[in-house]
């Protein structure tokens, strides 16, 4: 197998084929984690595909090994059914990972690679992202999700996090299919019609919080959403999204609001770890095994995930109406070995 596409055609293969949201599919290890679990990671590929969702994120960060992931993605991309895609996570230590990873994400047929930037990287300007940037997309044929995130710690070059001439820049590389926009901090939507000004005529330009969905799709024309763990909430978020896509406003908000209860408490449980940089992994594993993934806990280190974050978590999905396992004691170990 091998990329659908040529560098010339990923531009407009984003703006033409990429509708829908873009999900999380996280690691499954055997119960001693003595390595993976592959029965438990096709499963939640193929669930992710029968929730309706455009296709899921191949999580690193998430406790493997860099020949893990390796397999991790082999494995993912095999279980994909006919049109469902898979995006390679381009986040380790060096970018000669990250650029190993593409290189297998292109081909085992991947669709993209989310960009990332390895913690050793600290840019003294606007121009040496740009510069690392173009050396990523210039050394790989992968279509390429753009991330500006405030946890890179770029901050002190712009106040939104990211500086903004320099996506402009990026957003003109040949390969720079969408950019996942999570900048500006408190001023997320100010900042997030800057960028959209500066680049959306180059690339697909997005933020990927599910509850900004329907603002971003009535007012920007966002058709396309990822990544994020979207599979805590089943299939309503790939329905909102349709619905948003087929100029179903008002159907769109009563899928939204359906399962507020859940989103708030899932934005509650993210409170807890404001300012860690990094996500609760296996939260997110749990949210996903309650809409029948196969769960599992994550290989440490990781944030230990406690009894009342869980009886919370349960609780706001259980308020949205959603069915729910009667107890939590099969999540440990997962649904399928």
């Amino acid at each position: 197998m091998a990329l659908a596409y040529s560098r010339g055609e990923v531009k407009d293969r984003a703006r033409t084929e990429w509708e829908g949201g873009c999900s999380v599919t996280l690691p499954s290890f055997t119960p001693d984690f003595a390595g993976l679990n592959e029965a438990g990671i096709r499963h939640d590929v193929k669930r992710a595909a029968e929730l309706g969702f455009w296709g899921t994120l191949v999580a690193a960060e998430s406790g493997t090994t860099f020949a893990e992931y390796q397999r991790f993605l082999e494995i993912a991309a095999d279980a994909a059914p006919a049109g469902f895609r898979t995006v390679a996570h381009l986040s380790f230590d060096t970018v000669e990972q990250s650029l190993r990873i593409a290189d297998l994400a292109a081909a085992v047929g991947a669709e993209a690679g989310l960009l990332s930037y390895p913690q050793s990287f600290r840019p003294r300007s606007a121009a040496e992202i740009v510069a690392h940037t173009r050396h990523v997309a210039e050394s790989t044929d992968l279509a390429l999700i753009l991330f500006a995130a405030t946890a890179w710690g770029f901050k002190p070059l712009h106040p939104a996090g990211f500086p903004v001439e320099a996506l402009e820049e990026m957003s003109k590389l040949e390969t720079a299919a969408a950019l996942k926009y999570e900048g500006g901090g408190s001023a997320l939507f100010s900042s997030f019609a800057q960028v959209y000004d500066r680049c959306s005529q180059h690339l697909i330009v997005q933020n990927p919080m599910e509850q900004h969905a329907p603002a971003l799709a009535r007012h920007f024309g966002v058709r396309w959403w990822g990544t994020s763990g979207y599979e805590a909430f089943g299939d309503r978020i790939p329905t909102m999204m349709r619905q948003l896509n087929a100029g179903q406003f008002d159907q769109a908000m009563e899928t939204f609001w359906s399962y507020h209860p859940g989103r708030e408490a899932k934005g509650a449980f993210h409170a807890t770890f404001h300012g860690a940089n990094l996500i609760h992994r296996n939260g997110w594993k749990y949210l996903g095994w309650l809409q029948g993934m196969n769960g599992g806990l994550l290989r440490m280190p990781q944030m230990r995930l406690s009894p009342g974050q869980m009886t919370s978590l349960r609780g706001g999905l259980a308020a949205s109406g959603f069915e729910l396992p009667a107890d939590d004691a099969a999540f440990y170990t997962g649904r399928v070995q």
